[in-house]
């Protein structure tokens, strides 16, 4: 029951880091806040991937 916890919310993180994704898109292409935000995302994927190994 467990592992099924961890994968549903392992969806919902991914869910939330696509629509992140796409809205940090929307902000202008040379501001620091996209660029900063692009990190952030950045590491947020990498944290669900190393998760998801788990």
């Amino acid at each position: 029951m467990a592992d099924l916890e961890v994968q549903a919310a392992l969806s919902t993180a991914r869910q939330a880091a696509s629509a992140a994704a796409y809205d940090i898109q929307k902000l202008p292409e040379d501001s620091i806040e996209r660029q900063a935000l692009h990190n952030l995302s950045t590491a947020i994927d990498a944290i669900i991937e190393a998760l998801d190994t788990e």
